[in-house]
């Protein structure tokens, strides 16, 4: 049964957050202020997840969705309300959430990154699904749901990927996608070359197929790597090379790399700024995106990766730029944390994933006793989580930045920077 409410805030993850009869109300699509028709969709843990039929008293700032997919493809969050009121609002999510679940008040600025909010993503993911016949579809996968969107194009990736994506779903595509279920893409800085991954039920002599027409066909396409067994299969150049600022990074097709291409440099920036002393740690630290520049800047770093294929990028990294200061650990935070025995280092970098750090190894980190702790975050829950932890240990929070690396859509990432009390 349809029901109205006013739309109060916008919450981490895309919903603006309202009441009905008593009862907290998430409904995507809506602003603070309006005036929304909506139907229950499910209730979860007493919170009732609604679907938006009609707006009944808009807010200003709403504006129209500039793609036709908005709404259906899982995509996007806000591209119903203007860029520059989206970083104001994810701000104001980030002190909330800190706030709500790490107990931290936090009052002081959060200063923000902007980014450029249309064609930034460097790296897509193309789910595929077969219809009836040999017809092929290519998109992103419904809000929610593992149901295909298909679509035409896509406004927040690059040109690069949009122009191998539009190649990627003519008709004499058809039979080579058979069998596949993804195709990932990454585009290099400049937005010229690109490294494809793909993923799927392949054999070798269908993969080298592929492979070999993807290279020869597709524009700017430099190494493509197919998924056979367990095993992955890379025809062109071996590794892709990803610039940013004054490194040129390595990054095999299962490496993790940041999907945002224009902010890159100013994170990496930031995580270095002001540091400098004998030894700095680098956890969770991939390929190496902030290895690299710490080590210009401390005489030892440490470089923690549990991931090899992404160690072993990293150790080819450090050698390429003759960072000899640069020693990598091929496993994880927690087991190399438990073993390290040096008290005292200058700097810790912690950039985990969605799920943080972990209680067990926030403990080794504390216990350490590091002058300085920078916390790069894609997940402001945890983050809050995290946080409240170290605070709670003695660390004093000194800054907090937000770096808008995707915009039109919920996702934070933020750079929090604490100092041993």
């Amino acid at each position: 049964m349809p029901f109205q409410l006013s739309a109060e805030k916008l919450v981490y993850g895309g919903d603006a957050l309202g009441h009905h009869q008593g009862r907290t109300v998430l409904v995507p699509r809506a602003l603070p202020g309006e005036r929304l028709e909506v139907e229950e969709v499910r209730t979860a843990k007493g919170v009732v997840h609604a679907r938006p039929l009609r707006v009944v008293a808009p807010a200003p700032e709403r504006v129209n969705p500039p793609c036709p997919f908005f709404g259906r493809c899982g995509g996007c969050h806000y591209q119903h309300f203007a860029a520059e009121n989206q970083v104001v609002a994810k701000r104001e999510i980030l002190r909330e959430t800190l706030r709500r679940i790490g107990k931290i008040g936090w009052n002081s600025e959060i200063h923000v990154h902007a980014s450029h909010p249309w064609n930034y993503r460097n790296q897509a993911q193309f789910k595929i699904a077969r219809k009836a016949g040999s017809e092929v579809s290519l998109g992103f996968f419904e809000a929610e749901s593992h149901n295909l969107c298909p679509i035409d194009a896509c406004m927040i990736i690059s040109p690069k990927l949009n122009e191998i994506f539009s190649e990627l779903r003519k008709p004499e595509y058809a039979a080579q996608l058979a069998g596949c279920s993804e195709i990932e893409v990454l585009a290099d800085g400049r937005d010229e070359r690109a490294m494809i991954t793909v993923h799927g039920d392949l054999n070798a002599e269908r993969a080298a197929s592929l492979a070999r027409d993807f290279l020869m066909q597709l524009p700017g396409v430099i190494s493509v790597a197919c998924e056979v067994g367990h095993h992955w299969r890379v025809a062109g150049a071996p590794a892709f090379e990803y610039r940013v600022g004054e490194f040129t990074y390595r990054v095999s097709p299962t490496s993790f790399f940041q999907a945002s291409r224009f902010l890159l440099p100013s994170l990496a920036e930031a995580v270095a700024a002001e540091t400098k002393g004998q030894l700095a740690l680098d956890l969770f630290a991939g390929v190496g995106l902030l290895t690299l520049p710490l080590a210009r800047r401390f005489g030892e770093v440490v470089a923690v990766e549990a991931h090899v294929p992404a160690a072993r990028d990293l150790v080819a990294n450090a050698e390429s730029h003759s960072l000899g200061n640069v020693h990598v650990a091929a496993e994880s935070a927690f087991d190399f944390l438990r073993r390290f025995a040096r008290a005292g280092p200058d700097l810790v970098v912690i950039d985990p994933p969605r799920a943080g750090v972990g209680a067990r190894t926030l403990r080794f980190i504390a216990a350490l006793r590091p002058r300085r702790i920078h916390y790069v975050s894609c997940h402001p829950p945890t983050l809050a989580r995290d946080l409240s932890f170290l605070v709670a240990q003695g660390f004093e929070l000194s800054s907090i930045e937000l770096f808008d690396f995707f915009p039109q859509t919920f996702h934070i990432e933020s750079l929090a920077k604490l100092t041993s009390g």
